[in-house]
């Protein structure tokens, strides 16, 4: 949208002093903000599309790259202690309120991992968020690995902390939209790797999560793929069920793969998101 929506980039230093890079996509005297938070293995570039859907309506987009992900610092698919993604988050939640005019409403989208990250920032922090979108949040698993698996992973855990493993994904799993699979497949900044603290980490953020459910308090929209291979839709019907605060919405979205932002119906999918977002913007 040459003229109308400005796309930039910035970093931050997060936790550490790790560099961590952003994207923004703004517009002027913006209705609302935008923040993003992305999934395992991926990157702030990949919700480009979303941000200029988001600019129509006159919505600013701004998407952080977590650590180990994208253009940011740290070692891929790794982190010493979950609550870290949590500071940085909050880090860059202060970033983007400084570029904001002041009093602009901002909404959370947080995205598989990302949505477990949101999830958990709720949690924690009393962020002036108006609400937040919540899109295949990893709050379980959709298969059980086997034990030896975890036994092993807990060993590793122990002593070999750091130690890459790849993970092997198809792409074509993720979105039946062959063209974005091809995307995904090609894209150099995407990983595939992940460390046994950081698969711990993750593990144990989960269990919280449930926990802690009760101090969410803020609306929250879930959107979940009915036919979601990576993350178990029935674990986030569970937890969205289980939410304290009344303005919870759930829908799942059958057919769609895990990705419902790279799907083939994405267009539907983005209304969606825009729609309940001028909703809840009073």
């Amino acid at each position: 949208m040459p003229g109308i929506m400005q796309e930039n980039h910035g970093y931050l230093e997060g936790v550490g002093r790790i560099r961590l890079h952003y994207r923004t996509w703004e517009v002027p005297d913006p209705e609302a903000a935008v923040l993003v938070v992305h999934g395992l293995f991926e990157h702030s570039a990949r919700y480009e599309e979303l941000a200029e859907f988001m600019a129509s309506s006159r919505f600013s987009t701004f998407a952080l790259d977590l650590r180990g992900h994208g253009g940011s610092e740290g070692r891929r698919g790794h982190i010493s202690r979950f609550d870290v993604l949590l500071q940085d988050l909050d880090r860059f939640r202060r970033e983007v309120q400084g570029l904001l005019p002041v009093g602009t409403p901002m909404f959370l989208l947080g995205h598989s991992m990302g949505g477990l990250v949101g999830l958990r920032y709720l949690e924690e922090y009393e962020a002036p968020f108006a609400g937040a979108v919540i899109t295949s949040p990893w709050l379980g698993t959709a298969y059980n690995a086997p034990r030896w698996k975890v036994l092993l992973g807990n060993i590793f855990n122990h002593v070999l902390p750091a130690f890459p493993f790849s993970v092997p994904l198809d792409p074509n799993d993720l979105t039946q939209d062959e063209e974005r699979a091809v995307a995904y497949r090609d894209d150099p900044q995407i990983h595939s790797t992940i460390t046994p603290r950081m698969f711990t980490e993750l593990s144990g953020a989960i269990e919280t999560a449930f926990r802690r459910g009760d101090r969410i308090n803020v609306p929250v929209l879930f959107l979940l793929a009915g036919d979601d291979s990576f993350v178990s839709t029935e674990r986030s019907l569970a937890f969205a069920r289980s939410l304290a605060t009344p303005a919870v919405s759930v829908e799942v979205l059958d057919g769609l793969r895990h990705e419902v932002l790279q799907e083939r119906s994405r267009a539907d999918v983005l209304r969606e998101v825009r729609d309940w977002i001028r909703e809840h913007l009073a």
